[in-house]
């Protein structure tokens, strides 16, 4: 009996957990995550606060299987990385 109860409190842990590190990407600036794949130059500047050439940059190298491919691909630099990764996705609609 003690092990099930064990269990169900690490189950249940777990998904709080999940929960809690979910809801907490979705806090944005404005609600929304801004989709690398599809966002406009225009976009990228205002929303996001990049200045045009690297805006440029992401749209050339498009499309992005995952966000941190904008490192790999060296399409920008970590510190542009790290201000903007929690409000950019890389999913297609």
């Amino acid at each position: 009996m003690r092990v099930l109860a064990w269990l169900g409190a690490v189950g249940l842990g777990v998904f709080t957990g999940a929960w809690l590190v979910r809801s907490g990407q979705r806090r944005t600036v404005g609600g929304e995550f801004l989709n690398i794949n599809e966002a406009t130059r225009e976009q990228m500047v205002s929303v996001l606060g990049l200045d045009a050439a690297v805006a440029e940059r992401i749209v050339e190298h498009r499309p992005y299987p995952s966000k941190i491919d904008l490192l790999g691909r060296m399409v920008v630099s970590d510190d542009i990385y790290n201000s903007i990764r929690h409000r950019i996705t890389h999913r297609a609609s």
